[in-house]
């Protein structure tokens, strides 16, 4: 299919990958500027009489426009467009450079417990929003995991549901059934592999991989009770009890006996990882002692004692508005606010200015009847600041990896006048469930730099918490 054009508009670069259910290539877009590289994705399915036919455009459909709500979510690719042609049905996807865990997670290599924790709270956080919608991938497995070039992230792909399309069979009675059920051997639950998979048929798959990852076995090699269907793992590997215990959890033959939902796996796997402790102040009240009575003192060393102490940070949650977020316990404070949808305010206790140097969080909900998308409120957000400070100049950093609670986020940055305060503004939101969530970070343009890396971590912190 070299140099070939589907969709009046993706010509065929080369073919990527193939398998039991389809065909992917590399496409580019030739009615796009510059023509950008994206992903095709060929099905085919294995009989082409009008009944099936009919029934895999009804599926597909269906399937694609649950992809679409996946695409909010920066570690998963964007679905660009799918469509039907010479009886192949096409998805086309963002191309995510980068490489896939097979280059991880192989025979004979072992990971650290920190690397597995790491790679597993890495994973569920991107299953953890999956399973919030009610979707389930299926087909979890190193393949198809990805590590993006650009930032190192994990990037979930290829999702089972749609590869069902190659799989339908009609029989006489125009009744439509799937020839086998979507997974891989190994990584596929028992309940999953009666055609029955759950939400924690993922967390299994996901379980199986960090016993890759930690015994350094191929999959086949993992053994299993005759008698309790319980995976024997541990005779081949020293692991802590705690680690052990989450991933026995994850992977118990007896489906209702596992973490229930990505949320609820990345909840186990988060309690063994530590909470940061503030230093202790003897420790370097002794070290400093020691350095002045060696003679040694300098400013600069003085300087990296103190600078290399990292602050601890207060969690605020806030259950009418299903939101929470970190900041400094010390040298910060909070002020809830009393107006809808303004939340809180969070700034530094010890500011020596009358201009404004704060954080701010709001959660509006949108007009009765309607809904935006991210770049319909994001249209909405400069035409607000424009008409308050009809002269300020817009700066729009919105890209592919700006996120908002792992969710695709847009950001604006702009200055504008307050009487004698020159200040300058980040504004970062996103739209979830019927409301815009966003952050705006204001100080006086030559303070705004200082406080940057602080209030990057605070913003970094902020989650929206669906039920909480």
């Amino acid at each position: 299919m070299q140099g070939q054009i589907v969709g009046g508009r993706y010509k065929i670069i080369r073919k990527i990958g193939r398998g039991g259910f389809g065909i992917t290539f590399l496409a580019e877009d030739i009615q796009r500027p510059g023509n950008p590289q994206c992903v095709v994705k060929q099905f085919q399915p294995r009989n082409t009489d009008p009944g099936t036919l009919k029934a895999g455009k009804i599926l597909f459909d269906r399937e694609a426009e649950e992809l679409e709500k996946l695409g909010n979510h920066d570690q998963i690719p964007r679905l660009l467009a799918h469509f039907e042609e010479n009886q192949q049905f096409y998805l086309v996807q963002e191309l995510i450079e980068g490489h896939d865990l097979t280059q991880e997670v192989y025979p004979g290599k072992q990971l650290s417990e920190a690397e597995i924790i790491q790679l597993l709270k890495d994973i569920l956080e991107v299953l953890a929003f999956v399973h919030k919608q009610n979707l389930i991938h299926r087909d979890i497995k190193p393949s198809n995991i990805m590590r993006r070039k650009s930032d190192g992230k994990i990037v979930l792909i290829d999702f089972g549901a749609v590869k069902q399309i190659a799989e339908l069979e009609s029989n006489p009675q125009g009744h439509t059934t799937f020839t086998r059920y979507i997974g891989t051997p190994g990584y596929m639950a028992s309940e999953q592999a009666k055609g029955d998979p759950k939400l924690c048929s993922d967390i299994y798959a996901v379980g199986i991989i960090a016993i890759q990852g930690l015994t350094g076995l191929h999959y086949q090699q993992i053994k299993t009770d005759d008698k309790t269907g319980e995976i024997e793992w541990q005779s081949h590997v020293n692991v802590s009890p705690n680690l052990a215990n989450v991933i026995n959890k994850m992977v118990r033959y007896h489906f209702p006996k596992r973490y229930q939902s990505g949320e609820e796996a990345l909840q186990g796997v988060m309690e063994l990882i530590p909470e940061p402790q503030p230093p202790s102040e003897t420790p370097w009240k002794a070290l400093v002692g020691v350095v002045l009575g060696t003679g040694l003192i300098a400013s600069g060393i003085i300087f990296y004692i103190f600078r290399s102490s990292a602050p601890n940070y207060l969690l605020y949650p806030n259950s009418t508005y299903g939101i929470q977020i970190k900041y400094p316990e010390r040298g910060w404070g909070i002020q809830k606010q009393g107006l809808p949808g303004e939340v809180v305010k969070l700034f530094p206790t010890n500011q020596t200015t009358s201009c404004p140097l704060d954080v701010f969080i709001n959660v509006n909900d949108f007009p009765e009847g309607q809904i935006f998308s991210l770049d319909e409120y994001k249209n909405i957000a400069l035409n607000k600041i424009k008409d308050n400070n009809p002269n300020t100049k817009i700066t729009d950093n919105s890209n592919s990896r700006t996120t908002l609670s792992n969710f695709r986020a847009y950001k604006l940055i702009y200055n504008r006048q307050d009487e004698q305060c020159n200040l300058k503004v980040m504004e970062i939101g996103t739209v979830r469930g019927g409301k815009a969530y966003f952050i705006t970070y204001t100080a006086e343009e030559k303070q705004y730099s200082q406080l940057l890396p602080t209030v990057k971590k605070m913003i970094n912190s902020f989650r929206i918490v669906e039920g909480m």
